[in-house]
């Protein structure tokens, strides 16, 4: 059981190497939380997913910051940009079950715990995604993406929802659709809802339907925000797949806070965030 853990973003917005921005107390990256919680939860090792350009910084820092006895493989991300593709990456070192998460994020002990234990109970045709509510995942009030889980009464997912969510000053939220997305303007939005922070937990059988979407992807017609290339993203993936039929996925709700870097001026809250969460 592994965790591919997802660290070759660009940080366009954050205008830097978000995944090594410190953090932690003795100067740990968001990154490091989750491995060391993936080790506690029983996961095998890490498969780290990088650009070529950045990988021998992040594995200098890993050499530092994350325990010796976590096996890690490093992997280059292939050329078409997005989660999918960096999931595909990964595949030649994926043996069985595994877990996926964003190196950029701290999703808590709880919500990795409770991924690993989803993945040893794995379900023919199913797959899961551990979601939490909107509220625990804002921790500002610039606008952020968030994919807005909708469910059935079987906690199966139907679709996921794209939208920049903002938080009003009464604790709401407001969302408009994200470039190319034609899902229309939500209505104000409580904060209870679930949301997608890209923590998942699939089967082997979803990397082949990871690999035909990459075979149909067309980067001239795909839709993109300007200054950023074309990118296949894991939700419209799974989206896809649910909506055909072809696989299960239960949203399972984590009770945990998710907190993570999107803007350079949210690093002295991540901080005191982070601190809270390893006092209490």
């Amino acid at each position: 059981m592994q965790l591919v853990m997802l660290a070759a973003g660009h940080g366009r917005r954050f205008g830097g190497l978000k995944q090594l921005a410190p953090v932690g107390p003795g100067g740990e990256a968001l990154m490091d939380f989750t491995a060391r919680d993936a080790l506690a939860a029983g996961f095998d090792g890490v498969i780290l997913v990088v650009r070529e350009e950045i990988q021998d910084e992040l594995l200098d820092h890993i050499g530092s910051f994350w325990p010796a006895d976590l096996p890690v493989e490093p992997v280059i991300q292939g050329a078409i940009a997005g989660t999918a593709q960096a999931v595909e990456s990964a595949r030649p070192f994926i043996d069985g079950p595994f877990g996926v998460a964003n190196a950029d994020d701290l999703y808590g002990a709880p919500a990795i715990v409770t991924l690993a234990d989803q993945l040893r109970r794995p379900t023919q045709g199913e797959h899961v995604l551990v979601g939490y509510r909107l509220k625990d995942t804002v921790i500002t009030d610039d606008p952020v993406t968030r994919g807005i889980c909708e469910t059935g009464d079987d906690a199966l997912l139907s679709r996921i929802i794209e939208q920049q969510v903002r938080r009003l000053p009464d604790g709401t939220f407001e969302g408009s659709p994200i470039t190319g997305s034609n899902t229309g303007h939500l209505p104000r939005l409580s904060g209870e809802e679930q949301v997608s922070m890209n923590l998942w937990g699939f089967a082997e059988s979803m990397l082949d339907e990871i690999d035909d979407a990459l075979d149909g992807f067309e980067p001239a017609s795909a839709p993109h925000d300007e200054g950023k290339p074309p990118e296949l993203l894991l939700p419209d993936v799974v989206g896809r797949v649910v909506s055909e039929g072809r696989a299960r996925i239960r949203v399972v709700p984590s009770h945990s806070r998710c907190i993570g870097l999107t803007h350079p001026g949210d690093v002295p809250l991540v901080r005191s965030l982070v601190a809270e969460e390893l006092a209490g």
